[in-house]
């Protein structure tokens, strides 16, 4: 909430993206930080904390395999899911995975919202004796080893579905890596003084023994995270940044899904500074496996470009990467609220725009 984002960043045409095209430094949106201090407190913080008081045993005493079908019954009461939040998300997978059927489109939704209450049962059951112990698999680990040869670290550019949070840090723990994550004040369940200074500590308590450190962004003083990514790097560690729009004051909108979605460029920068190899990872439900960590191959980072330029072609490519698995685990994407259709515009004919050069056809 609160960011100032430019609406008219124009990006080329997917096809031209892709192929490397005219990326220019225009396409990155600069906007004000918001400063103004955080609400101390809403209603939702009392309802979020009725919520997860009211969960604490029955996150515990369940077996975990109830737990998905006991929230998408939830999710399906009418009483408890906003009706105009499904619809809108709905219309959204609709438009970007071409799915004529409304219905499926509506049961994707709710899905979604059911997989993000099912997190606050893996908050608590973090909290019993024993933790919490999920079966996950790592896929790809090989990228990562060989990105550690360079001696410079990794960063890691994790993209936002529902699972990518304690599942990628657990299993991250387990294979012996020390990662430093950069985290929102906001990582958890609000936004306020009285959010961030209780609930979110739910879930980033349970978290935090599974990371070196975590690296809390102050937008009062960003240069201060960036300086600790860059310390962790230079003794050869990781950095895991999710692909977001939360913070940060420069974002690209890159085509995904026949759309536009806006992302910070932190990862991208903090790579090329470093020399760090850039991977993309993956964290997904794949039913019958478990939780799916994948990390792919490196994302290049062309030195002959701008930094502005390298960072809109590391978001193209990080979105074709994201395409496949939104396609098949479209209920777990949690960025379906800020896809937006792209609308297609004509050049204007020779003496009636503004002169400058464009192809003919343009993502707005």
């Amino acid at each position: 909430m609160g960011e100032v984002i430019r609406d008219d960043v124009i990006l080329s045409s997917q096809s031209e993206a892709a192929a490397g095209g005219s990326a220019r430094s225009e396409l990155i949106a600069h906007h004000p930080r918001k400063l103004a201090p955080r609400p101390a407190w809403q209603v939702s913080d009392l309802l979020t904390a009725a919520g997860l008081a009211a969960l604490l045993l029955p996150s515990w005493l369940l077996p975990e395999r109830t737990w998905e079908p006991l929230w998408r019954a939830v999710a399906r009461i009418p009483v408890l899911t906003s009706r105009r939040a499904i619809k809108q998300t709905a219309n959204s997978v609709q438009l970007a995975l071409g799915e004529p059927d409304q219905r499926r489109g509506e049961a994707i939704a709710h899905d979604l919202k059911a997989s993000i209450y099912e997190l606050r049962m893996q908050d608590l059951r973090a909290w019993r004796p024993g933790g919490w112990k999920p079966k996950i698999t790592l896929d790809g680990e090989h990228y990562l080893l060989s990105a550690l040869t360079s001696g410079k670290g990794a960063v890691l550019w994790v993209a936002p579905f529902v699972f990518n949070g304690g599942p990628t840090k657990i299993e991250f723990h387990r294979k012996g890596y020390r990662v430093s994550h950069l985290s929102s004040p906001k990582h958890g369940f609000s936004e306020t003084e009285f959010g961030v200074r209780f609930l979110n500590r739910v879930r980033c308590i349970p978290e935090d023994r599974y990371l070196a450190q975590r690296i809390v962004f102050d937008r009062s003083a960003p240069s201060t995270a960036m300086r600790r990514m860059m310390r962790a790097l230079k003794a050869g560690e990781i950095v895991s940044i999710v692909a977001t729009s939360t913070e940060g004051s420069e974002m690209v909108q890159a085509p995904i899904l026949g759309g536009r979605l806006r992302v910070a460029v932190g990862a991208p920068r903090l790579a090329a500074l470093t020399g760090a190899p850039l991977l993309p990872v993956f964290t997904v439900r794949d039913p019958g496996v478990g939780f799916r960590v994948v990390i792919e191959a490196p994302i290049a980072i062309e030195t002959e470009r701008s930094s502005d330029e390298r960072c809109i072609a590391a978001a193209i490519e990080f979105f074709r990467r994201s395409e496949p698995w939104i396609r098949r685990f479209p209920e777990q994407w949690r960025a379906w609220s800020k896809w937006r259709r792209a609308q297609l515009a004509a050049t204007p004919a020779p003496g009636t725009g503004s002169g400058s050069r464009r192809s003919p056809m343009q993502w707005r």
